[in-house]
């Protein structure tokens, strides 16, 4: 064996093992993920994570997506949902929560293992920042963008590997279409950015292995489509709704200065002069600084292809802008900019200087930073919990609700909540005699949906009803809202205490109610 062969293999044998250390470096820092994560499952009740829940327990119930059940999204997370129950089978509220969070963390720990094995340090660097901080923009919840956001950054790696003509795999050509299929039926905002790196990922000479990944793409989006069925409600619910409510408040004015589509591009600038301060801004600040360092030397280095690349990644994967240092309910729509932001800064600092100075003077800022955001006396995994607490504050009522209408009805019995806690559904186990299913708050702003609440109430009314919101009310909240007059007499409010609560009962359903679940009902403080 010539000495060139003995230094080839002994540095492949050198990298196995460095891969091998960073892979199995994943178990320790999983189990303090575990440990900081799941005990805070019940924090800030129901979200868009819900919305997904629901809609995976219509699909276990028959139900066909968008035809037979309203959603606005794009599918697969509804799907995924209904994997996680059908395999689980999740006992109460509290466990279905807790089941979502372990598939999305055991999803994260593969994904990221992958990453791992295509992008080595870079993609370790950006793991444990993301992971340690990812609560912030609630990262940790099974939201789309929570979901989506490791393949995304996997297209992403790929594309700038592409970018600057280093070599990709056969597996890569083979994943990456299927990886795009899975985010583009997964979160309709990030379809122009899926495409880009997409495109990008098959610039240059077009061969066979290309023309591959594009009839796997073609073929895995012929298929959703073709099971959906129903390609006229698909496109009123994902493209006609969202465009006409969420498309037209987001796009308002919001507490940053400039023109919004200045703000999506130079993100990073405005990290440094909006409000609030808070832990998680310094931590993005720390990045931001790095970040603009690096982008500069790639800029002074003549890399104008790979600087412009990163320039559009990121604001394409910020469309749906926050004000930089907002936290949770508000900042959820930056988890995929502030994975692809820590992942593409890892990338430029390990890959792309040519000083090594600059890259140990990067790395140690980066680590001071980190370290200061996670021993900081407001780092989250410091705050004291209480569960139960927690559990009743944002679950109770739900579940409170849910319990009693499963006491009081049959299987075969209908409920209806108006407008809002669609959770309640997977709780009660009932399911509603409304024609898409649901009747969410962003329904009411169109006519079809109206007149088929209405066409319910007059043709087919539920045994069960919850009105919106929570009871007693000071105020009218309207017709859209509550019982409409034309009915209101044929229903009976039951009482939670000595309250009038916002839940009724069809009078002809009364006398079918016995004494003992009655008796059962006032357990859970609810009676005639």
């Amino acid at each position: 064996m010539t000495i060139g062969k003995i230094r080839k293999l002994l540095k492949s044998n050198h990298n196995a093992l460095i891969l091998l250390i960073l892979l199995f470096l994943l178990i320790p820092l999983y189990v303090i993920l575990y440990k900081i994560y799941i005990p805070r499952v019940n924090a800030f009740g129901c979200f868009d994570d819900c919305f997904n829940y629901v809609g995976g327990y219509f699909i276990a119930n028959g139900k066909h997506i968008y035809s037979d059940f309203f959603f606005n999204h794009q599918p697969i997370p509804a799907f995924l949902s209904y994997a996680v129950q059908t395999i689980t089978h999740p006992i109460n509220i509290f466990d279905l929560v807790l089941k979502h969070r372990q598939a999305l963390m055991l999803f994260g720990l593969l994904f990221n293992g992958l990453l791992i094995l295509r992008f080595r340090f870079p993609a370790f660097l950006f793991i444990i920042i993301f992971e340690l901080s990812k609560f912030y923009v609630f990262g940790d919840r099974f939201l789309a963008e929570g979901i989506i956001v490791y393949p995304i950054l996997y297209l992403a790696g790929l594309a700038l590997l592409r970018i600057s003509k280093r070599k990709l795999f056969t597996i890569d050509y083979l994943l990456f279409p299927v990886l795009a299929w899975f985010i583009v039926f997964s979160r309709e905002p990030y379809v122009p950015l899926a495409l880009l790196l997409f495109a990008t990922i098959l610039w240059g000479k077009f061969d066979k292995i290309k023309k591959i990944s594009i009839a796997i793409f073609t073929i895995l989006s012929i298929i959703t489509l073709f099971y959906i069925f129903d390609l006229k409600e698909y496109f009123f619910n994902v493209v006609t709704v969202n465009s006409q409510t969420v498309f037209i408040s987001e796009a308002g004015v919001n507490q940053m200065f400039g023109p919004k589509i200045l703000q999506i591009f130079l993100y990073p600038f405005y990290v440094f002069f909006s409000e609030p301060w808070n832990v998680f801004k310094q931590l993005l600040i720390g990045i931001s600084l790095l970040f603009l360092l690096h982008f500069v030397m790639l800029i002074k280095d003549k890399k104008l292809l790979l600087a412009a690349l990163i320039f559009v990644i990121l604001g394409l994967g910020n469309l749906r802008i926050v004000v930089p240092g907002k936290l949770f309910y508000d900042a959820f729509h930056m988890i995929i900019w502030y994975a692809l932001f820590i992942f593409i800064t890892s990338y430029l600092i390990l890959n792309y200087s040519k000083y090594q100075l600059l890259r140990i003077f990067s790395l140690l800022i980066l680590i001071l930073f980190l370290a200061s955001f996670i021993t900081s006396e407001f780092y989250f995994a410091k705050e004291k919990i209480d569960q139960h607490a927690e559990l009743l504050t944002n679950y109770g009522e739900t579940m409170q609700i849910g319990e009693v209408v499963k006491i009081l009805s049959n299987p075969s019995d209908a409920l209806f909540l108006d407008g809002s806690d669609d959770l309640i559904y997977w709780q009660a186990q009932r399911t509603s005699p409304y024609k898409y299913s649901w009747y969410t708050s962003v329904m009411r702003h169109f006519p079809k949906y109206l007149k088929s609440r209405l066409d319910m109430f007059k043709n087919n009314p539920p045994d069960f009803y919850k009105e919106f919101g929570t009871c007693p009310k000071k105020t009218d909240i309207g017709e859209s809202y509550r019982l409409p007059n034309f009915i209101a007499d044929q229903y009976a409010r039951l009482y939670s205490l000595e309250s009038p609560s916002c839940l009724f009962v069809h009078k002809k359903k009364l006398d079918e109610i016995t004494e003992a679940q009655w008796q059962k009902a006032v357990e859970f403080l609810y009676h005639r």
